[in-house]
């Protein structure tokens, strides 16, 4: 089963990543998150949150439709998002796509990002999707291929101090096991160009971010 879960962010419309959506799809409004939901004409099956960004009209609406309504306290250890991760993870999901998580607060937004490296989420598969691009966490030892990504931009980044024995296949600037530390940009804006293209690294916890902006 998949899970989509909308976030309290900015989004435009929905990306091409979630088209179509699954009839077993499992729909998570994350608070805020339900005006997505309704901009899309999606009902959700579960909101959850601590429900301070959804008016008591908009959460009657949902509850005639069946929508179930998971409430936490406003003081709470954890984000909406973070909350709606754990739901899905219960719910036993193993692939999870958070849309509308990006944009708005700055820190929300880093928050969102860097919940992709938590352990919590461990052996699922796990992106942001937002327009035209998809961020998603390895950590290593790990290797991904990246198929039918020819042409796509593709950003690096290190969230652990540093990722050591980094390899890139397929693309412009390939690496051969070397190490990529926390505060430089040299992993920004390779270019994919091999359809068979690959990375894999040894150590560490590295942050993909692939854009196709053609």
């Amino acid at each position: 089963m998949r899970a989509i879960i909308f976030a309290n962010g900015q989004m435009k419309y929905l990306p091409k990543g979630i088209h179509p959506l699954k009839t077993d799809d499992l729909i998570i409004a994350a608070d805020g998150g339900l005006r997505f939901c309704l901009q899309e004409n999606i009902i959700p099956h579960l909101i959850v949150g601590d429900l301070d960004s959804i008016n008591e009209a908009q959460l009657i609406e949902m509850k005639n439709t069946g929508t179930q309504v998971i409430q936490y306290p406003v003081d709470k250890d954890a984000t909406d998002l973070e909350l709606s991760l754990q739901v899905a993870l219960n719910k036993g999901t193993h692939q999870i796509i958070i849309v509308s998580a990006l944009g708005a607060r700055w820190d929300m937004t880093f928050s969102n990002v860097l919940l992709l490296a938590s352990d919590l989420l461990i052996d699922v598969d796990v992106k942001i999707l937002d327009l035209n691009q998809e961020l998603f966490c390895i950590k290593g030892p790990a290797q991904i291929n990246l198929i039918h990504h020819k042409g796509d931009n593709i950003s690096l980044m290190p969230l652990s101090e540093c990722v050591k024995g980094m390899t890139l296949k397929g693309m412009k600037y390939p690496l051969n096991n070397e190490s990529l530390c926390m505060g430089t940009s040299r992993g920004l804006s390779n270019i994919v160009i091999d359809d068979k293209a690959a990375i894999h690294i040894q150590s560490g916890v590295l942050l993909i971010c692939i854009a196709d902006f053609f």
